[in-house]
């Protein structure tokens, strides 16, 4: 599923827009969630970083595409913005807040369906996945590359990363369904590790990044066979 937002000011244009989106979902055969904003100011306010793909109009009465392209970067640079516009030479300044490309009005189909392929082939070549979680300070969106393990206490779970540790309220069970197909194994029940960081058993521990992290007596076994597999097999730790 792909999230997309358009943001004009012009009835006429998001009639368009919208009608493309779902021409280029019939044809292409993807789900796509459109949400539409009349203006940057609606958009930026309690902006969350839950998009893909914005569509951006750069003139606007209230808050224009520009300034509002720089709102959502500061708290989201990994969202593709495309500009709409008039007149090229405003799509310029589409570089300061990495605009992926600009479409000139009047929009024709080809236009949008050619931009739509390009920022989608984008995105399915990103390297890091995310995942994102509600926090304390609100909606992130965290590269899984960058998580070492999760470690749930209770009703708390804390997601320790290269660069800070999270808080959120999640399950485990939810957690282990979603990380699964990125090497996550748990080597205790309270603790669910990235494989890619361990370095070393030492006993019943193990060490994952920064950190030593218990392993079970139930989960060693399993654990160690993860671990062996996905550094290429070997004799046992």
């Amino acid at each position: 599923m792909i999230q997309i937002a358009i943001v004009e000011d012009d009835n006429n244009y998001i009639k368009i827009l919208k009608s493309y989106v779902d021409k280029y979902m019939k044809e292409k055969g993807v789900t796509i969630v459109t949400e539409v904003f009349t203006d940057g100011e609606n958009i930026v306010f309690d902006y969350r970083p839950q998009y893909d793909i914005i569509f951006l109009d750069i003139e606007m009465p209230k808050l224009d595409g520009i300034t509002t392209a720089e709102k959502i970067r500061e708290k989201d640079k990994d969202v593709i913005i495309i500009f709409i516009t008039n007149i090229a030479q405003y799509a310029i300044k589409g570089y300061q807040v990495r605009a992926r490309s600009y479409i000139l009005k009047p929009i024709n189909y080809y236009s949008f369906a050619f931009e739509m392929h390009e920022a989608i082939e984008s995105l399915s070549k990103r390297i890091q996945d995310a995942l994102l979680v509600t926090s304390e300070n609100g909606l992130q969106k965290i590269p899984v590359a960058d998580i070492y393990y999760l470690e749930s206490r209770k009703h708390r779970m804390t997601i320790h990363t290269k660069s800070e540790t999270i808080e959120i309220r999640e399950t485990m069970k939810n957690m282990e369904q979603k990380l699964q197909p990125f090497y996550f194994v748990r080597c205790n029940v309270s603790y669910l590790v990235n494989l890619a960081y361990v370095s070393s058993i030492i006993g019943d521990m193990a060490e994952v990044g920064k950190d030593r992290v218990p392993i079970s007596r139930q989960k060693r076994k399993a654990f160690i066979a993860a671990v062996t597999k996905y550094i290429g097999g070997g004799s046992d730790v």
